[in-house]
């Protein structure tokens, strides 16, 4: 009865769970090729995200047919709230439940089930910041963006601490777009932009070294670049922090096949060795042999194109670009401010997220350790993932009528005179 009335003649809900099934099946497929043992015929890794995926499928389910998005933006905030004290536990040192892998403090488990509080920190989020903006004015005027301003940085600040800079670049391309679609003016977001880019060599000096050298590693892949730091390498001296050593900072820089750029080499080798039509499944020296570090994870993209070639690779991001038009569209036909928002931002955390990873994966971005949504191996990332599909196919879903004028159409010469809310 549920799943009837997920699918009654919608074709937003059609889209979407189109466009999605394939992210999905091409994970498991690509997942169990690069981490089944010799004979066996389902490896745990890709047991362990069908277990999770069953897991978001229902998830879906419940909040499509029977919680709906408005009951969850009830308790936007207490969840908020929540997920801030779980990270905050996190950065907290010598407290139980962490687990720490590779001196990052990323991960809490509990009863033998380790999740990841910055993934459902995603939802969160675009639920609280939408549920502050969607009856405001206030943010039309410059002060005004300060309380969206603090909403975003607590969670940002927080994952940092972990270090996880992949998922903190996450959260300002979503509020700048959910501000946008809100109808806050241009040129105060343009200004914050312009700030923001002034800050940037603190920014610099603030993360850590090997953090330095992925973003690094992106500029050194120039040949002409290479020799000329080669030449000069006074000039890196000036992008170190002042605790670091000249010398070993150097030396990093110049072996950047080996430290910086490791990852993404090899993971160009392995898109451009599948061709048009890739190895095929399960095929392939990237998937039999150990090459490329977090080949079922980070780098899941570069073996999918290495398996089923630039035809496969094709097939994703046009996945990933549907799911963003028909998203926009949710987000345009829907009266619901509250609605229309959490559509805007949770599909552009989709789009940042995987376009993240797709540039990162082909040399044109740092290594972040950003997932591929859907398809990443990783039980937090996937059950997040179809929990904001849940919600997206939930505003699709339920449009309640609007007796009033439509939402965020404001009258700029009556704003100052208007009463804050």
């Amino acid at each position: 009865m549920i799943l009837q009335t997920l699918l009654r003649g919608n074709r937003h809900i059609f889209g979407l769970l189109l466009a999605v099934a394939p992210l999905c099946a091409a994970g498991v497929l690509t997942i169990n090729a690069t981490t089944a043992s010799h004979g066996a015929w389902l490896s745990t890794a890709a047991r362990n995200q069908l277990v999770y995926m069953g897991i978001g499928a229902v998830g879906t389910i419940l909040i499509v047919g029977v919680v709906g998005y408005r009951r969850l933006g009830r308790l936007a905030y207490p969840l908020f709230v929540l997920c801030l004290f779980a990270l905050a536990w996190l950065v907290l040192a010598d407290l139980p439940f962490v687990a720490e892998q590779r001196n990052a403090r990323r991960w809490l488990r509990i009863a033998g089930v380790q999740v990841q509080p910055s993934e459902m920190m995603k939802i969160a989020y675009v639920l609280a910041l939408a549920w502050y903006l969607r009856y405001r004015s206030n943010y039309r005027t410059l002060p005004g963006l300060i309380a969206p301003f603090v909403i975003t940085l607590m969670p940002m600040a927080l994952i940092l601490k972990q270090p996880d800079l992949g998922t903190v670049l996450l959260f300002l391309p979503v509020l700048f777009v959910m501000l946008f679609m809100a109808g806050a003016r241009l040129k105060h977001l343009v200004i914050i932009i312009l700030l923001g880019m002034a800050a940037t060599p603190f920014f610099w000096f603030k993360i850590r070294d090997y953090q330095r050298l992925r973003i690094a590693g992106v500029v050194l892949q120039s040949p002409s670049l290479r020799e000329y730091f080669t030449e000069r390498p006074d000039v890196w001296d000036r992008f170190a922090s002042p605790g670091t050593n000249p010398r070993e900072w150097r030396r990093q820089l110049l072996d950047w096949e080996v430290e910086a750029g490791y990852q993404l080499v090899r993971g160009k080798a392995a898109i451009g060795s599948g061709g048009l039509f890739g190895e095929g499944l399960g095929r392939g020296v990237f998937v039999e042999y150990n090459l490329l570090p977090e080949k079922h994870n980070d780098f899941i993209f570069a073996m999918v194109a290495h398996q089923w070639g630039l035809v496969g690779a094709l097939v994703l991001v046009f996945c990933y670009l549907a799911i963003i038009v028909i998203g926009c569209d949710v987000a345009t036909l829907t009266n619901d401010p509250f609605g229309r928002l959490l559509a805007i931002g949770l599909t552009t955390m989709f789009g940042v997220q995987a376009f993240t990873n797709l540039l990162m994966t082909i040399g044109l971005g740092p290594v972040t350790g950003v997932t591929l949504p859907f398809v990443s191996a990783g039980g937090s990332s996937l059950v997040v993932s179809l929990l904001a599909l849940g919600l997206l196919i939930s505003v699709a879903h339920r449009r309640p009528m609007l007796i009033a004028p439509r939402p965020f159409e404001f009258d700029d010469e009556d704003l100052d005179t208007a009463p804050r809310r």
